[in-house]
């Protein structure tokens, strides 16, 4: 089984190492040119940005042939997924021409414009996430067939983005970006950045105009040094199951 994930803070790359299987990155596979996937099964784990999948993401699949029996993808979210369940079923669709298992699990959000990482740290008890991850990787382990309802208020969700424009809204955060003192031009910032979004220049990080608003630049930062005009709080999160050195590797 073959597993196709985009991640930034760890929680995609935690769901993927759960269940079991050969662990591509999607950004490196980006970056080498693969986009003939083959296996029994091949799933594919992304986080739901502006109730979509990432473009990165979206991009891949839109080149991507998959070759499999058994297809599958999974979105994590934090507090609304919209429409990016049928979204991966479309793009999966398109890709290997049949889709088995869609779903989606509720986990931390790092949408720092929008959310406290102190509350959703403590909010996360609630969200029973080894429960659902239990739950999904058995019906993926025994190639259940289940497609996750997108309902009318998670449509309207995503057309109300769709409205904004979501690609502006990821490409503004670059400039919404602010380098403090504690910066030690250290470029982690850099290594973590799936789309090659950062250059160190002078020991300081220069944004370019290609974000995928993911954050990982925010979370991944050692000394916080990456603010948000309008950011809720100052903590960051990585998931705890996560070395920092395995989104490098996934992303650099």
């Amino acid at each position: 089984m073959k597993l196709l994930y985009f991640t930034a803070t760890g929680n995609c790359l935690y769901v993927a190492k759960q269940l079991c299987g050969e662990l591509l990155s999607i950004p490196q596979l980006m970056k080498n040119g693969t986009f003939t996937i083959e296996d029994d099964a091949v799933g594919v784990i992304c986080p739901t940005y502006c109730a979509d999948m990432p473009k990165m993401v979206r991009r891949y699949l839109a080149k991507a042939t998959i070759k499999a029996q058994y297809v599958f993808g999974i979105c994590t979210f934090g507090y609304q997924a919209g429409a990016a369940m049928e979204h991966q079923q479309e793009a999966l669709t398109q890709a290997a021409g049949h889709v088995e298992y869609i779903n989606k699990i509720i986990m931390v959000d790092t949408a720092l414009q929008r959310f406290e990482t102190a509350k959703q740290l403590a909010n996360l008890p609630k969200k029973e996430v080894e429960k659902h991850l239990a739950i999904i990787a058995d019906d993926i382990a025994n190639r259940r067939a289940f497609i996750g309802n997108t309902t009318t208020i998670d449509r309207l969700i995503d057309r109300v983005y769709h409205s904004l424009g979501k690609a502006e809204i990821a490409d503004e955060k670059a400039h919404r970006y602010i380098i403090d003192d504690n910066c030690i031009g250290c470029g982690t910032c850099a290594k973590v950045c799936p789309s090659d979004n950062i250059e160190i220049r002078d020991k300081r990080p220069t944004f370019l105009n290609q974000c995928e608003g993911c954050f990982g630049c925010l979370h991944n930062c050692p000394k916080t040094a990456i603010h948000l005009k309008n950011e809720q709080s100052t903590a960051r999160f990585r998931n705890p199951n996560v070395k920092l050195s395995e989104i490098i590797n996934a992303n650099k």
